[in-house]
């Protein structure tokens, strides 16, 4: 059902025969399911009362009873407390609901886990048994009805610190939209509603249908953010709009006890200096559609595809004739996306459609893949093909992928690649990934030890006793002859810092003139029957990797990032096309 301007001359009340909005028995997805709009009123399904009167609609629940199985994206999380919850809801003018304030000393308070801000997203049933879907402030009233008993709520918390300072601020127009006097048979954003008067019989002016806007579902708050067709153009798809969150109402349980209401435990300057410390920050919002940003001719970087119209969008608009995508099945569901639609939204458009998986947030996942990814990029691009680069956020793989692409293959230094992408597409990329990830090319090529500078640096840990004098020795410290003293941290930890190339090595540790192995990382048996210490240092990558979980070491090995060599840069590249002209990417289409 479309919401759409409507000039209602003389109007005081609205005759349902007459008016396209209230005619009929229509289920609405604006006000929400089994709405029936009527003479006199407004009916819908059992248990569930509204009127219709002079001022305005006035809804007093409704509810969804649908439920489905429910997997948490990583930043949600569930938590279980009992009634009352001590949470004042409130909803924002998209549609959220979200956490507004808790009560001091309360339960969710006691939980140490709700914030302010975190978007409420399901909630146990009645019988506590299934979690069911709060998709607007029916659905949340449902909720918090039950008097007694635990309650399991699931929460999102927002990638960014919310806006607490914005929930103290008031004007006019928050206060006139608290109360449900928004328009909506002329709905502009710039027009105050109460600009907005009943006119006179004779002055021609346009009516005004008043409603309570705290009823509306996720649906109609869409429609009634967009009535002024303010749709991005195709080169405005990568501007992240601001975030909405003007307040709309303020709920609590029926009976939350005595207490004292407030957002958060801290002072609230110090909050709003955070958040201005935090400005920057990058906030993935799935609501706002997919985003993307042109990089060359060929290659455009962005968020997923959600929908047919958005595959559309990219053949039409843009000339996308490849999508090389790394969210995985399961990642699309829990977003709500159908991958099966989007495969074949792009048959369809004849749109070649590659689906690579990569863990979201597993930088040794990113690294394993990473010369595949590249792989797959370079011989689509050697197809002439025009290629869009999409994770889920468009934040993180599709951006590293491409960085990773123009640092091998193009033989421009990762600071150079990783700085052109980030000016044109707003990004936050695994750069460390990227590195570890050129380092193992290096070792496809080359036949032992690696040749050249050091490639990583590496804490030896030894976890003994305080007062120790302790020393490393290994294969790497003049050939076991030149031992390494150790620094005490602090209780029985000591360390040694070193850079070496990668490889693997041997070593021990001489604690009060003993030698001895640890017993906290890997270690062999020579062929003399001594035991060693033994420590992998890079790896060597694969076209086809099987991601294995790393052996545990108390020892910490980060990559080093410096300009390569001209041995080291040969060798990437001739490892990098290793890989790509191994790779098929016809075999990864789907069916």
């Amino acid at each position: 059902m479309a919401v759409l301007p409507l000039q209602l001359s003389c109007v005081r009340t609205i005759d349902s025969s007459s008016s396209p909005l209230l005619r009929g028995g229509k289920s609405s997805l604006f006000w929400g399911r089994h709405l029936r709009f009527g003479i006199g009123g407004i009916r819908d399904g059992p248990g569930v009362k509204a009127r219709f009167n002079g001022r305005g609609f006035e809804v007093f629940a409704m509810s969804d009873g649908s439920s489905s199985s429910y997997k948490m994206n990583l930043n949600e999380y569930l938590v279980t407390l009992q009634k009352p919850l001590g949470i004042r809801f409130a909803i924002s003018v998209d549609g959220r609901i979200f956490v507004h304030s808790l009560k001091k000393g309360g339960n969710a308070e006691k939980s140490r886990i709700i914030m302010v801000g975190d978007t409420l997203k399901k909630a146990s049933d009645s019988s506590g048994v299934k979690l069911v879907e709060i998709k607007d402030f029916g659905d949340t009233q449902m909720m918090l009805k039950e008097k007694a008993g635990s309650f399991s709520l699931v929460l999102e918390r927002p990638f960014t610190p919310f806006p607490i300072q914005h929930l103290l601020l008031s004007n006019d127009l928050d206060i006139l939209f608290n109360r449900g006097r928004v328009p909506i048979a002329t709905w502009k954003k710039e027009v105050l509603a109460s600009n907005l008067q009943t006119p006179d019989a004779n002055s021609g002016n346009s009516g005004f249908a008043t409603f309570s806007s705290k009823f509306s579902t996720s649906l109609g708050w869409k429609l009634l953010n967009n009535q002024n067709g303010d749709v991005k153009s195709p080169m405005q798809r990568n501007t992240l709009t601001p975030q909405i969150s003007q307040v709309v109402c303020i709920f609590t349980e029926e009976d939350p006890g005595e207490g004292e209401w407030a957002h958060g435990s801290f002072p609230i300057d110090e909050y709003v200096k955070a958040l201005e410390r935090s400005k920057g920050e990058l906030y993935y919002d799935h609501s706002r559609g997919m985003s993307y940003s042109k990089i060359t001719e060929q290659i455009y970087v962005g968020s997923c595809l959600q929908t047919e119209a958005d595959v559309e969008a990219l053949s039409n608009n843009v000339g996308i004739t490849a999508v090389l995508n790394f969210q995985s099945a399961t990642e699309a569901e829990n977003w709500g996306i159908s991958s099966k639609l989007i495969n074949e939204s792009c048959q369809k458009y004849d749109i070649l459609m590659i689906n690579y998986p990569i863990r979201e947030g597993d930088s040794y996942d990113m690294r394993k893949k990473l010369p595949f990814c590249v792989g797959l990029l370079l011989r689509l691009l050697k197809k002439n093909h025009r290629v869009f680069v999409t994770c889920t956020t468009g934040f993180d793989r599709a951006p590293a992928s491409v960085i990773a692409y123009l640092h091998w293959m193009t033989d421009t230094s990762l600071h150079a690649a990783y700085n052109f992408i980030t000016s044109l597409h707003s990004c936050k990329p695994d750069r460390p990934a990227i590195a570890w990830a050129t380092w193992d090319l290096i070792a496809m090529v080359e036949h032992g030890r690696h040749d050249g500078p050091p490639t990583h640096a590496v804490t030896f840990v030894w976890n003994g006793q305080e007062g120790e004098d302790v020393n490393l020795v290994g294969d790497f410290t003049g050939n076991w002859k030149e031992p390494v003293k150790a620094s005490h941290k602090g209780g029985p930890r000591y360390e040694v810092e070193m850079k070496l190339p990668q490889g693997k090595y041997y070593y021990k540790y001489i604690t009060n003139g003993q030698w001895r192995h640890s017993t906290a990382s890997p270690a062999e048996r020579d062929d003399r029957g001594n035991v060693n210490n033994v420590i992998v240092i890079g790896d060597t990558a694969s076209v086809r990797p099987s991601v294995q979980p790393q052996k545990k070491d108390a020892n910490i090995v980060k990559v080093i990032e410096r300009p390569l060599t001209e041995n080291e840069r040969f060798m990437l590249a001739k490892a990098a096309r290793c890989v790509a002209f191994s790779v098929c990417p016809i075999r990864l289409t789907p069916k």
